[in-house]
């Protein structure tokens, strides 16, 4: 009986080590296959951006007057939009909102006519893609007139 345990017991170690070893290689496939669709994931981004840096290219490598290339780099602010667009990019809302500390980061304080934790200016733009803030804008934020009193 002590010979079947022991048996049986040597036949469960190799078994564990046999599990252990898939397992370890099963990791490593995942990462492997996680390290392709990220690689996948950033070519595609890429392609989307290559047009809006060769339109740049061109404008930068152009003699044009002023007003030519100021409308070219509307053009390209409209390449810019087409691509965070694409992405799901999208600008949050700011001057003339309420304060929301998930989507805005206050810098600056000032009394005014305005009511209290309404946003008076944005200083950087931030940004959502699919409802998840990836930058909080940065704003001026109304304390109220006289420093917070309210209306």
């Amino acid at each position: 009986m002590s010979e079947e345990i022991l048996t049986e017991e040597k036949r469960l170690k190799e078994e564990l080590l046999r599990l252990a070893a898939e397992f370890d290689n099963y990791k490593k496939e995942v990462a492997k296959e996680r390290e392709f669709w990220r690689e996948r994931a950033m070519d595609e981004a890429l392609l989307l951006f290559l047009p809006v840096y060769e339109a740049l290219e061109r404008a930068v490598n152009t003699d044009q007057d002023l007003n030519e290339l100021r409308e070219g780099l509307r053009a390209l602010q409209g390449l810019f939009q087409e691509v965070l667009a694409r992405l799901d990019c999208q600008p949050i809302p700011t001057v003339g909102m309420d304060f929301d500390p998930l989507y805005h980061e206050a810098v600056v304080a000032e009394e005014s006519d305005q009511p209290r934790n309404r946003i008076l200016a944005e200083l950087e733009r931030g940004w959502t893609r699919k409802g998840r803030v990836l930058r909080p804008a940065k704003v001026k934020v109304s304390l109220g007139p006289k420093g917070g009193e309210e209306r």
